[in-house]
């Protein structure tokens, strides 16, 4: 979601979607200026202003809104003013501490402002104020980086059902497009990685008068904290990072390598319950069968584009119905990756109905600024990355053959341009801050290992992994959300992690 797309992250952000069901979309007046100021005698600083989305009717007297003003490159000395937007949610209390949680989503390129639907589920609130940061380049910034020649080929792709190759090869001509109308109209893509987006965050903590504040991060944020914690680490009062994207970890070489650990959990955990067991009998070999079936005969499913009356046939291959598991079914909660095996059986016996969604997101719009997406990792991930280490992922595994993570991203890196961030950026943190880390058992994206790993640099973490649910576990755990909570009241202490010990997986067995 690395960061968030192994594959497509839909699940992620449906969860997302739903913690935030009651958003109104853009509010429609008073709307700061697009022209961003030049001058550059009183940056950074923040401007109050009225909030870049409608807030609930609830948050209207709890929330302060405004933009922090940085410069967009901060290397340059001439460099233009950008502007990004903050939503500061008041606390429940009436005398909250004095260090908030600064809170920011994944990607790289998704927004997070719609976070301020999440008062019910933030119980850090009752104590302390949470500052909402829109990073650079996302859907509120301004300027924003998207890439809408990408996601119109994305969607012909679809529509057409083209050839994997060929498909890729629609996408790199309209990256490469997205990249050369972002230059013409003035944006400086070098300025948009995690470098530039950490320095925003220690200089949105000094304009707020913050001393200091607990960060936290989920996946890419997750790393986007990492490096604060690396750059600007007297501001920090402790962190909370979930399903952490480890920066010495090369994601393209090993994301196949978590998807297919994700889907053994999941197989393993069927085969030790009997009830499941009993219901969806070698359940394994029945989806690698499904997968290399599909690919041989791809199947077919009509859906209707958003605002359409028109219906279309999306053709889906096994590469689809991998990507589909592990989207729609292991980055989610609980009660939906029980039913898991039903829809698995479900789609196996020829009823395609469980697909829809996933069909009708491939012609659907993305939830990410891929502009602010390539930047990032064509800056920090693809420069360090092996190519024939990431080529040989997809003859790793003999059931999941040919299928690939990302797959056009080393070719859009190539046209994007970007030089490659400095040799630390690819090396762990090392901090002795208090952190928490927690992983989720069926995170396909981002796995428990990842959290291991940047725990065993950080000498004052506690690692926890929450079982029964995927990416994001704060999102779809109740547990974790309270475990975070617990842990910014008191990091000095490992937080009562009682709530994890639940009985084992129960799978739904109705068919």
């Amino acid at each position: 979601m690395r960061y968030h797309k192994t594959t497509s992250l839909i699940s992620f952000y449906l969860l997302c979607a739903a913690f935030i069901s009651n958003f109104s979309g853009p509010q429609s007046l008073a709307k700061p200026s697009s022209k961003i100021d030049a001058a550059q005698n009183s940056v950074p600083r923040f401007e109050t202003a009225p909030c870049a989305i409608a807030v609930p009717e609830t948050e209207k007297e709890k929330a302060r809104c405004g933009y922090l003003v940085v410069p967009e490159n901060r290397e340059r000395k001439e460099s233009r003013l950008i502007k990004l937007p903050v939503i500061i949610l008041k606390s429940n209390s009436a005398t909250p501490a004095p260090d908030p949680v600064l809170r920011t989503l994944g990607g790289p390129g998704a927004s997070s402002l719609r976070m301020v639907r999440g008062r019910r589920s933030s119980p850090w609130l009752n104590n302390r104020d949470e500052v909402i940061f829109e990073q650079r380049g996302t859907l509120y910034a301004q300027p924003k980086l998207d890439c809408p020649e990408v996601d119109a080929a994305k969607v012909s792709n679809a529509r057409s059902g083209v050839d994997e190759r060929t498909a890729i090869g629609r996408e790199v001509l309209a990256a490469r497009t997205c990249r050369d109308r972002l230059v013409k109209d003035g944006v400086d893509l070098t300025g948009y990685d995690s470098v530039q987006s950490a320095a925003d965050i220690e200089d949105l903590r000094r304009v707020l008068g913050y001393e200091k504040w607990n960060l936290y991060g989920v996946s890419y944020s997750s790393r986007l904290m990492l490096e604060v914690m690396r750059d600007y680490p007297r501001g920090i009062r402790s962190v909370a990072l979930e399903s952490v994207l480890a920066p010495s970890v090369n994601y393209d070489e090993t994301g196949v390598d978590g998807a297919v650990r994700a889907l053994k959990v999941l197989f393993a955990n069927c085969a030790a319950d009997g009830a499941c067991a009993r219901s969806y009998p070698r359940l394994e070999k029945l989806f690698y069968d499904l997968v290399r079936r599909t690919n041989q005969h791809p199947i077919s499913v009509n859906v209707k584009q958003q605002g359409s009356v028109e219906t279309l046939t999306i053709r889906l291959t096994g590469h689809d119905i991998t990507t589909w598991a592990l989207d729609y079914l292991l980055s989610a909660d609980a009660e939906t990756i029980a039913s898991a095996p039903a829809k698995i059986y479900q789609v196996a016996g020829g009823d395609y109905s469980p697909l829809k969604d996933y069909a009708e997101s491939k012609i659907g719009p993305g939830f990410y600024m891929l502009g602010m997406r390539y930047s990032v990792w064509c800056r920090e991930e693809m420069p360090f990355e092996n190519r024939r280490l990431i080529n040989a992922q997809s003859r790793r595994y003999a059931g999941l053959r040919g299928y690939t993570i990302q797959a056009s991203l080393p070719a859009i890196c190539d046209v994007w341009g970007l030089p490659a961030s400095r040799p630390l950026e690819n090396e762990p943190v090392r901090s002795s801050i208090p952190t928490l880390i927690l992983a989720a058992e069926y995170d396909a994206y981002t796995p428990p290992a990842w959290g291991r790993l940047a725990a065993r640099t950080l000498s004052h973490s506690y690692f926890y992994e929450v079982p029964g649910v995927g990416h994001g576990p704060g999102f779809s755990s109740k547990c974790a959300r309270e475990m975070v909570a617990a842990f910014f009241d008191n990091p000095s202490a490992a937080p009562d992690d009682e709530c994890l010990k639940t009985p084992g997986q129960k799978f739904t067995t109705d068919k």
